[in-house]
């Protein structure tokens, strides 16, 4: 059986670069709360307001990140593909490979500035998302399940054919 496997550390760099990014919206509106604060006069109340959303930002972007980067984990089997990823609340994606209809490779800006890319495999139902990946990594896993469900086809029609011809007979 296979086993679990782990991102590169150009995915922790991303990670750290996204909670940045998000955390943006909500330094921006403590920052006008803090300004307000200081414009009434309540310079304590805003400098405590400034200060403590700072620290969480700080603390948020040094601890979210690393947890975040050990816990995503994916395996690649025969007969399914699971994603395991999650801070609080952890999500095991599992989807069996013969029920992939589309496999994308993409890089968006990010992606691409910390050399990393994303393969989104998509089902009847649902898709599942393998972030984070060294590209070279993302193309052998498009290849793998690409070539995984073309086998699994053609070993389909084998046995229809041969099902028909021996209701034939």
């Amino acid at each position: 059986m296979a086993s679990y496997e782990t991102l590169s550390k150009k995915a922790l760099k991303l990670m750290r670069i996204t909670s940045v990014i998000g955390l943006f919206f909500l330094l921006a509106p403590a920052c006008v709360l803090a300004g307000m604060m200081f414009y009434a006069g309540n310079t304590l109340s805003g400098a405590l307001t400034l200060t403590g959303a700072v620290m969480f930002c700080v603390a948020y972007v040094l601890v979210v990140p690393p947890i975040r980067f050990r816990r995503y984990t994916y395996l690649i089997a025969d007969d399914r593909i699971e994603i395991i990823e999650g801070i609080l609340f952890v999500t095991r994606t599992i989807v069996p490979i013969d029920r992939i209809h589309q496999i994308d490779i993409k890089r968006g800006p990010l992606d691409t500035a910390t050399g990393v890319a994303k393969v989104i495999v998509t089902t009847a139902g649902s898709a599942a998302v393998f972030r984070f990946l060294e590209p070279e990594r993302a193309d052998s896993i498009a290849l793998y399940l690409n070539e995984s469900i073309s086998r699994k086809l053609r070993a389909k029609e084998t046995n229809q054919d041969n099902e028909e011809t021996d209701h034939v007979r």
